[in-house]
């Protein structure tokens, strides 16, 4: 062979030796790389597992210690870094929260929640009761304008009552906008560039607010994007990175915290007992509260008697009938909507009793009717801060009297039994009638129907020559009204057996909803609500608030059981507490579990949102989703407890 031809040889040899070990680099950069990644989704796979460990540790809590606030509120000690798999084969340390040699591979779960007493330091290592929130379909405007003020940033040119205007809208079951503004029906979001349609039904979730007019990412969430409930060092810098925040070192959490879509009870007492209703027979209501009062039988009598009696005066006997009311009231006043509210738990739907009042907007008025100022709702823009949390309500502007003569009669309208609404618009006094003593001209006299209008004694308030009532009784709102009872129908004093002592065995036993409904929706836990959402309470002072919330921790459950002990421990007067016990409950149903599954020996983190459902003593998952996205931003490894520290 020639010199020159050995001279190629050489270098070809040398290029497909160079080829080859590339080859071979090649495959193996490939299969270390799918290794990883098969090793990433592994660990992906072991932290979802020990994230959905920590939900059935949860659900498996709550079968058995419910209504145990002091179980699952703020327990490190069983939700905190549980362990759930753990190298070396030694299950005794499964199902603890041991801590390991460095190193050592092990697989944990943390249920973690934001501490609404604290932005900077510390989370809560528990769960969310939903109704420690404020149900965005059955909150009031008044109480949306008070979250929606305290979560829109003063800076900001936003209207609270714009937004207000636009949740209303959209979940409600019309076409006609509620707010003065007159553009948060279909006009609006069918011209928009993505046209979508107005629900006009119930919120599903919280984050469907996202939809409504006027409502953004800052208004929903705040500062804290991420919510972990702490204030982290991109939530207080300005503008320098996301997201936007004022830099005034406190975390504003937005309206997320503090609404809910889903919270319900069933109308059962804490024993899981059917209630026992105030407007069933007497010999039913004797029955029924034997168990309850065995000693008593003369609270027993009380009760039966006094609530059919109350029921009487209240019109349960035309309960339902009757002529259907004008629609328009004397000087211009439309005459108040009602809505049937659809039960969340697909429950029976009550009667009259479960009417929700709808505000009547200007469009409704008569032309020759000026337009009434809406207080609260008028549109107006709230005041700086430190107005907010007061309600930044003004009282309605009352509407002109009618002058001249007698008014027309209009038919008596139907009130309901219990726990309803009655109009403060009452029938006028039929033609004819002269204005009883003290009283304009023209103005309507209030009527109970099913009674007769009499002439009125002179001492208000005490029955005429007739026997009939001068002025119709109060309701009763709640089984708390029992014991303010003082006189019966015909306006004899009443010996009235209840004490306050009887008051919880009252509220856990006793309902003014009708027997037959079976789902309660909406009401406050007044044992978990956070003071944003206390102040949403009607009747409340900020003083009382601040009361509960300090009170609350050093009771028992035994005295939490029920809201009694708003009274009993002489945080307000049984006045007050008659006033908002129909809307406050003291346990929850509807529980959020955010758990955090991770590892000792990587930085993976998932992140699961769970609401689940107690019935009866199980729990049914009506939410999953997984929040891995938001990022696991709390202290929750061995080496942050140096940090920040977890109380």
């Amino acid at each position: 062979m020639s010199a020159i031809r050995r001279a190629v040889i050489l270098p070809v040899v040398l290029l497909i030796l160079v080829l080859l070990a590339m080859l071979a680099a090649m495959f193996s950069f490939r299969i270390h790389a799918d290794y990883a990644g098969a090793q990433a989704q592994a660990n992906r796979l072991q932290t979802r597992l020990a994230a959905e460990a920590g939900v059935e540790r949860v659900k498996l809590m709550l079968r058995t210690s419910r209504f145990d606030l002091g179980r699952w509120y703020q327990n490190p000690d069983e939700l905190h870094r549980v362990i759930v798999w753990a190298e070396g084969g030694d299950p005794t340390v499964w199902g603890k929260n041991n801590e390991l040699d460095k190193g050592t591979q092990a697989y944990r779960f943390s249920i973690v929640a934001d501490d609404p007493s604290d932005d900077e330091h510390f989370i809560r290592l528990g769960i969310t009761d939903e109704s420690s929130k404020l149900n965005l379909n059955e909150a009031t405007p008044e109480q949306l304008l008070k979250l929606v003020t305290t979560a829109v940033d003063e800076n900001e040119e936003i209207d609270p009552q714009a937004i207000v205007d636009a949740i209303v809208d959209w979940r409600d079951g019309d076409s006609q906008p509620f707010g003065q503004a007159a553009d948060t029906e279909g006009e609006y979001y069918r011209s928009l560039d993505k046209p979508y349609k107005i629900k006009n039904g119930r919120f599903e979730t919280v984050e469907e607010l996202l939809l409504v007019k006027g409502v953004t990412g800052s208004i929903l969430y705040g500062e804290d994007f991420d919510r972990n409930g702490l204030l982290t060092a991109n939530e207080d810098d300005g503008d320098q990175s996301f997201p936007l925040d004022n830099q005034d070192g406190q975390l504003n959490r937005g309206l997320y915290p503090y609404v809910t879509a889903i919270s319900f009870e069933n109308n059962v007492s804490n024993d899981q007992r059917q209630r026992v209703s105030l407007s069933s027979s007497e010999d039913t209501i004797r029955k029924q509260l034997e168990a309850d009062f065995p000693n008593d039988p003369d609270v027993i009598e009380f009760i039966a008697t006094t609530a059919r009696t109350q029921a009487g005066r209240q019109g349960s006997s035309g309960r339902g009938s009757g002529p259907k009311p004008p629609a328009h009231l004397p000087g211009g006043r439309r005459r108040p909507k009602f809505i049937q509210p659809a039960d969340p738990g697909g429950g029976k739907q009550g009667p009259e009793s479960d009417l929700v009042p709808v505000q009547p907007d200007e469009s409704e008025l008569e032309p020759s009717a000026p337009s009434p100022n809406r207080g609260s709702l008028s549109g107006q823009k709230p005041g700086p801060r430190q107005q907010r949390g007061q309600g930044g309500s003004a009282s309605p502007t009352k509407q002109p009297k009618p002058q001249g003569g007698p008014t027309q009669p209009e038919p008596t309208p139907s009130v309901p039994e219990f726990g309803g609404f009655i109009p403060r618009d009452t029938p006028a006094r039929e033609a004819g009638n002269e204005p009883a003593e003290g009283e304009e001209a023209g103005e309507a006299t209030p009527q109970v129907p099913g009674e007769a209008a009499g002439p009125k004694d002179e001492k208000a308030g005490q029955p005429g020559e007739s026997g009939d009532a001068a002025k119709p009784p109060e309701p009763i709102r709640s089984p708390a009204s029992l014991l303010r009872l003082q006189t019966g129908k015909n306006g004899e004093p009443l010996n009235n057996p209840l004490q306050l002592e009887h008051l919880a065995i009252l509220m856990d036993r006793v309902t003014v909803e009708p027997a037959d409904r079976q789902k309660i929706p909406g009401l406050i836990n007044i044992n978990t609500a956070p003071p944003a959402v206390l102040q949403c309470l009607d009747g409340l002072s900020g003083a009382q608030i601040e009361a509960i919330v300090a009170k609350r921790p050093s009771l028992d459950p035994a005295t939490k059981a029920t809201t009694a002990w708003l009274t009993t421990e002489e945080i307000v007067d049984l006045e007050t507490y008659e006033k908002i016990a129909p809307k406050i409950t003291a346990r929850g149903q509807q529980f959020t579990i955010e758990s955090l599954g991770y590892a000792d020996h990587h930085g993976m983190v998932t992140r699961l949102q769970v609401v689940v459902d107690m019935v009866g003593p199980m729990a049914q998952t009506i939410y999953y989703r997984d929040v891995t996205y938001l990022g696991g931003h709390f202290p929750i490894r061995e080496e942050d407890k140096e940090r920040i520290g977890v109380r």
